[in-house]
């Protein structure tokens, strides 16, 4: 893919990720005025997790697998006998969503069972995983289409899912919250997973008519695909484990601790999803095609200048978030059902998760890469040892720090997990210099600590806790253009060729807007 392709598909990708993100925002501040931190509102996060996690874990898999293994097939045998291969695949894959779909809604106290809930929030969970069955298949085959037309450029449909799946379920509490209660959310997941099926299918069905490709279940390689997926799957389920375990953990607190630790990973997450998979998503099958050409200084290349503007992008937003954990907090939820209480109950955790922000945009990147060298052994390795480090010190930090011990835990389990696949990248690509790396980042680094106390002495001087939200927000935005203003300064000095690359990367892709308008 060429740099203008790149970047246009990165706009796209961005582009949709923006609204997707700010639909999430808004499904996030429904639920939680709608229900608040509560009992109802845990049941609906830990089934909502049974669905997304399959979602999670297909998607992973099947871009991280199919994607390089298209590749190969097409250049070694053609593109005929690659799409053959894939059609078996995805006919498998089908089989056992619809079969997995089948058992969640024939017995949903199976899953149930997992978060080891009593009473009323039990009932509720076994429930709403009945209403969202059809959800879980129906995410699995979106799942599947997405890294499809990723194969051949196509973006824009995948981009669009989580905008798709965000609506529904708005529409089906807003629709429905007050006549059904936290029935209505469940019914918007599975109205939301509808909604992205039918969203890519017409693309989905004309790059199939194009390719004549024809049903397939079977094919010589399928079995060698199969023990190839066989790690990343692993590795993905392993990294649902963590998801569950902080479910389960916060499951054993007071209630609404679930839901409070759910809306502070939204507020911590958003920034992946704005920024990262963007540039990601589309980056990732230029890398693949590099190593199957065996260009692997060109991908080494790669993966060095955007580690670099990863950290220029996630550092300073990292320590701002932390600063401004509570006022981003009561101006993203504080109205409806949720009070100071509920405020007072989000911030702890957001503020870990906010220095995950940085390792979090690394490890995605090192993970891509070694995928597409094909290492995924290294990565099933390092992401064992992640869990077992993550659940550990789950375990010592719940009881001092509660629900912001578990948002501790994942933060240093992030830090682990970058670690040490940085080492396994270094192993397999010797050139790669991780001294001139750890420069890099570190030039970054120190222009945003001085963003990061430039804030804290704005806030010193001008404090903005306890303030109503109508107040609260402009001086807060206020700081953080002053914080960023001396970002942008420090990183001029100290980070010169990491903001040039920024630099160069945002007026080529507007020179190219310009000329395409």
């Amino acid at each position: 893919m060429s740099g203008g392709r790149l970047a246009r598909a990165a706009a796209v990708v961005a582009l949709f990720g923006v609204v997707s993100r700010l639909l999430g925002f808004a499904r996030e501040i429904v639920l939680a005025a709608a229900y608040g931190a509560s009992g109802a509102t845990d049941a609906f996060v830990n089934a909502l997790l049974i669905v997304n996690s399959v979602a999670a874990v297909l998607l992973y898999a099947l871009v991280t697998v199919v994607i390089p293994v298209f590749q190969q097939e097409r250049a070694e045998r053609g593109e005929g006998s690659a799409w053959r291969l894939i059609s078996a695949l995805a006919a498998w894959v089908g089989i056992l969503l619809v079969v997995l779909a089948s058992l969640a809604a024939i017995w949903p106290e199976a899953p149930a069972w997992l978060f080891q809930l009593e009473g009323r929030r039990e009932a509720d969970t076994e429930h709403l995983i009945r209403i969202m069955a059809p959800a879980l298949a129906l995410q699995g085959f979106s799942a599947l289409f997405t890294a499809m037309l990723q194969i051949h450029g196509r973006f824009a449909g995948p981009a669009a899912v989580g905008v798709a799946f965000n609506l529904g379920i708005i529409i089906g509490v807003a629709a429905g919250q007050g006549r059904i209660g936290i029935e209505a959310a469940g019914w918007g997941v599975t109205l939301g997973a509808t909604l992205q099926v039918l969203l890519q299918l017409p693309q989905f069905w004309r790059l199939l008519r194009r390719a004549r490709v024809r049903p397939a279940v079977s094919h010589p390689r399928l079995g060698a695909v199969a023990v190839l997926a066989l790690p990343v799957l692993a590795a993905s389920v392993l990294q649902q484990v963590n998801n569950f375990t902080d479910k389960l953990f916060a499951s054993t607190l007071e209630e609404g601790r679930v839901a409070a630790l759910s809306f502070a990973n939204t507020l911590g997450q958003a920034p992946r999803a704005l920024l990262l998979l963007p540039l990601l998503t589309p980056l990732f099958p230029h890398i693949a095609r590099l190593m199957s050409e065996r260009r692997e200084a060109d991908a080494v290349d790669a993966f060095r200048r955007v580690a670099g503007l990863l950290a220029l992008v996630s550092v300073p937003m990292a320590l701002l978030m932390a600063i401004y954990a509570e006022q981003i907090a009561q101006l993203a939820f504080r109205r409806g059902a949720c009070g100071a209480d509920c405020v007072s109950e989000i911030a702890p955790p957001l503020l870990f998760y906010a220095f995950a922000l940085w390792p979090a945009f690394l490890s995605l990147l090192l993970n891509r890469t070694l995928s597409a060298a094909n290492r995924t052994r290294e990565i099933m390795l390092v992401t064992i040892v992640t869990v077992v480090l993550t659940i550990t010190l789950d375990v010592l930090l719940i009881g001092p720090l509660e629900q912001a011990g578990l948002a501790l835990a994942a933060t240093l389990g992030v830090y682990a997990n970058a670690l040490m696949l940085l080492a396994f990248l270094r192993r397999r690509f010797p050139d790669l210099s991780l001294p001139a790396l750890a420069r890099r980042q570190g030039r970054v680094l120190a222009a945003g600590l001085i963003s990061a106390g430039v804030a804290l002495a704005l806030d010193r001087a001008l404090p903005t806790a306890g303030r109503p939200s109508l107040e609260l927000a402009p001086l807060v935005a206020a700081q953080l253009a002053v914080a960023m203003a001396a970002y942008l300064l420090a990183a001029r000095a100290l980070a010169r060729p990491e903001l040039a690359e920024g630099v160069r990367s945002v007026r080529g892709l507007v020179a190219r807007r310009r000329r395409r308008g």
